[in-house]
């Protein structure tokens, strides 16, 4: 599927949407929203924003990028939209202008987008595979370069370099090291010296398309109690990763999860971090919770995370109907756990020994 067939079948959803709201035509605005109806183009200037720097209203027989004059020259310019089937609506910046009477991608017609979101395409899977291959050897590049003395924000800035250098931004960076990863399950980085042991996290988005990834290394041997925890995370990441199937809810893997901690003897460790779900132009689309109605569908993207003190466990995974994929499988030379669940063996990245 090339970007203008993917585009094109993204219309197609967008104008059932329509017949089913009545209504004539949607604005995207949400850069979420514009990075999956153009296939992948990025329409924030702040990193962090909600809104694009441009909007795209869709009717039932056009789509048109709106668009103030800063923008319009780079877009007329990279992005190509005119060969991808979009109009243009130019207007002085200082002038905002907007479409009537639209249906705006907000509340229960978000929610509607969303869900056609988190279900990837050809075109989409083949750029999370990509994405998934960059995202782990970003961390890959970044954890094999720490030293002890380095800081915290060091670590961060090597991590936020290797997402850059591949295209990509480090939309989560946690960084903890020592006693700060057994005190905070979301680590932000701070000053504090690396004596031994670090946790590096990212949520690398590229060509909106969001994958998550977590992984640990420490300076020397590692100690029994710290190789006893991998182990057990493993195994409960593991067994998330294996329940994750077609037709199944999020509350049936969450039960899953849950007996997973209770069999590992950290029956309550769920409680104190949210467990994932599945991820695609939001780092988490929805988080799972205990009974989650919500059914995984083949060509979903999930990324688990679970954690007891200590220690954790995170890749994202591509649903398919035969099972799963890991798509931000770590590299070559990286320690691997072997967990063997439901008659089959998945490999879990362990603790890096430096």
């Amino acid at each position: 599927m090339n970007r203008l067939e993917e585009i094109n079948f993204k219309h197609d959803q967008i104008r059932a949407l329509l017949e089913r709201r009545q209504a004539d035509s949607l604005w995207l605005r949400r850069t979420r929203n514009l990075a999956w109806i153009t296939a992948g183009a990025d329409a924030s200037i702040p990193v962090d924003a909600d809104y694009g720097a441009y909007s795209v209203l869709l009717t039932r027989d056009k789509r048109v990028v709106y668009t103030t004059n800063i923008e319009a020259t780079r877009l007329h310019a990279e992005e190509a939209f005119e060969a991808l089937g979009f109009e243009y609506v130019e207007y002085p910046w200082h002038q905002p202008t907007a479409p009537a009477n639209a249906l705006l991608d907000d509340g229960e017609v978000e929610s509607d987008i969303q869900r056609l979101r988190w279900v990837l395409n050809a075109g989409e899977i083949e750029r999370c595979r990509a994405l998934g291959k960059d995202t782990a050897a970003a961390l890959d590049e970044a954890i094999r370069a720490i030293r002890p003395g380095d800081t915290e924000f060091q670590l961060a800035a090597r991590l936020d370099a290797a997402c850059r250098a591949r295209g990509g931004l480090a939309a989560v960076n946690l960084i903890g090291t020592d006693e700060r990863i057994s005190r905070f399950r979301h680590p932000k980085p701070t000053d504090k010296r690396l004596e031994k042991y670090a946790m590096i996290v990212v949520c690398m988005r590229r060509e909106g398309l969001i994958l998550s990834a977590t992984r640990l290394a420490h300076f020397g041997a590692l100690p029994p109690e710290l190789r006893e925890k991998a182990a057990k995370v493993a195994a409960i990441d593991a067994a998330a990763i294996a329940a994750s199937r077609p037709g199944r809810s999020l509350g049936d893997v969450f039960a899953d999860l849950q007996a997973a901690y209770a069999a590992q003897g950290e029956t309550d460790q769920w409680l104190y971090h949210h467990q994932g779900g599945p991820t695609g132009y939001i780092a988490r689309e929805r988080v799972a919770t205990p009974g989650d109605p919500t059914i995984i569908s083949a060509n979903m993207a999930l990324a688990w995370n679970p954690s007891i003190v200590g220690c954790k466990s995170e890749d994202t995974i591509l649903v398919n109907e035969s099972g799963f994929e890991i798509v931000t499988a770590a590299p070559a030379g990286w320690p691997m756990i072997a967990v063997e669940i439901g008659g089959q063996t998945i490999q879990r990245p362990g603790i890096l020994e430096l």
